[in-house]
């Protein structure tokens, strides 16, 4: 299922990178204003020919900085071993998890096709940590049935940082419990934090100098 999603993942994580906004205070604290404006910014913020690739990533990496909660995913893919980590291993897990996700993504630019959105609907619900809203939206490429993309965001307490994406559900394939249960995995064959970050280390490494195919996440279990 989550390969059959990944496509149009895809393109979501695109149509969102290449609206990045100058700042995380250009985006609006309304949620479905929030998701809305995201995504209907220019698409050739990214896609201009006269960028270089690496404009274009640094332009990617901006947009997963201001509009993804990358804090909250990082200790949501770790879970007890962000609790048991040293204050190092949690910062170098947060550094290589992000240029993962960045790499990954980032250089699959030529995969977007033309994809509109509209957002549908959202539902709110308080928690102790905040306001979690998922936003409904379909994405349609004018060559079958739209897909059902909800858009997870979380406003957390007063005073600690705005509304920012945690997770992206493609027809109900969450990519925070696809990375959690890809971690997991990783920390038990590992043991350790220490061994995570070295496989990510590889990993990373891999991707910038192009001796690793791009990785295709598995489903959660």
């Amino acid at each position: 299922m989550f390969r059959r999603a990944l496509a149009p993942m895809m393109a979501v994580f695109l149509m969102v990178g290449l609206s990045a906004p100058a700042s995380a205070q250009q985006f609006s604290s309304d949620p479905k204003a929030f998701v809305d404006g995201v995504t209907h910014y220019a698409i050739d913020d990214i896609l201009t020919p006269s960028l270089t690739k690496d404009e274009q990533m640094a332009r990617f990496a901006k947009l997963v900085d201001t509009a993804f909660n990358m804090d909250y995913i990082s200790r949501f893919v770790t879970g007890a071993a962000w609790r048991q980590a040293t204050d190092a291993q949690r910062a170098e897990f947060s550094s290589l998890f992000r240029e993962m996700n960045i790499y990954t993504w980032g250089q699959r630019f030529n995969e977007y096709d033309n994809q509109t959105i509209e957002v549908t609907g959202v539902k709110s619900q308080e928690t102790r940590g905040g306001t979690i809203h998922e936003v409904t939206s379909t994405v349609s490429t004018g060559k079958g049935k739209p897909i059902i993309v909800n858009w997870v965001a979380l406003q957390p307490a007063t005073g600690t940082g705005g509304l920012g994406l945690i997770d992206i559900k493609v027809e109900g394939v969450s990519m925070l419990q696809t990375f959690r249960s890809d971690y997991q995995a990783v920390l038990k064959n590992t043991g350790s934090m220490d061994g995570l970050n070295a496989v990510l280390r590889e990993k990373v490494a891999a991707l910038k100098d192009g001796t690793a195919p791009l990785p295709a996440p598995q489903p959660a279990q």
